[in-house]
């Protein structure tokens, strides 16, 4: 089959402006088409919510939101408190306005550093992220996958058969009637020790320091009875019992 030189030609054209379209569009600036203008702080937001509600409720429609989400979008920046971000260069759409029309960008590129408001949604395995930035209130959208965290897998366990400890026994019973059992060495207690009992001395004679009168209380007698065994009484007269005084 011959190809004709212009089939080639239209051939090159179009695979040359393949790549062309397949850019992203690079907007230099905000705010020539301004969807709802310009908010620099939240009444100022919420006021203009509140005045470009049909055009912003159309423009959350042209983005794919579905009723529910755009609701749970409302209520978010009237209850809540949406976060003032730094709103990402690459969006995924951006809307803007003409002549009360809506319209959508696709891909689109803006200025680096524009503050704005950003509103999560969870729809499924997606997040729906929803921009507003501060210069021109266009409605933007990202949306992103939900990380997964992978699955830790649960490996089986092998089964090991538990092993039956030997049954300790006693004395005489190894290897007859309990072959399994392992023999118990018997130990004898030791004998408590007893402290040794010393021997309580007795309790010593007292010494008197005096004049011993045992020896004087044996001679008393003799001395007032005299010698003689007829045991009457001495003459009334006194005895010097004694020896002579000394000349």
């Amino acid at each position: 089959m011959w190809i004709t030189r212009p089939a080639v030609a239209v051939l090159l054209v179009a695979s040359m402006g393949l790549p062309a379209m397949a850019q992203p569009i690079e907007i230099a600036t905000l705010g020539r088409a301004p969807l709802m203008g310009q908010s620099t702080n939240p009444t100022e937001l919420k006021y203009n919510v509140k005045k470009n509600e049909a055009v912003l409720r159309q423009a959350g429609m042209d983005l794919g939101l579905t009723t529910e989400q755009y609701e749970q979008f409302r209520l978010a920046l009237d209850v809540g408190k949406p976060n003032w971000v730094t709103v990402p260069r690459h969006l995924d759409a951006m809307t803007w306005a003409s002549n009360g029309q809506v319209h959508v960008l696709r891909d689109v590129i803006i200025p680096a550093n524009q503050k704005g408001v950003e509103v999560d949604l969870h729809s499924g395995d997606k997040i729906i992220s929803l921009f507003l930035p501060a210069r021109c209130g266009n409605l933007s959208v990202i949306r992103r996958n939900v990380p997964h965290i992978a699955a830790v897998r649960n490996f089986p366990v092998p089964h090991v058969a538990a092993v039956a400890a030997p049954q300790p026994c006693g004395p005489g019973m190894v290897g007859s009637y309990y072959p399994d059992c392992r023999q118990v060495a018997v130990v004898t207690p030791p004998a408590p020790l007893v402290a040794p009992v010393v021997p309580v001395p007795p309790p010593p004679i007292p010494v008197h320091h005096g004049i011993n009168l045992l020896p004087l209380a044996a001679v008393l007698p003799f001395l007032f009875h005299g010698g003689g065994g007829g045991g009457s009484p001495p003459p009334s007269g006194g005895t010097i019992v004694g020896p002579p005084p000394c000349p």
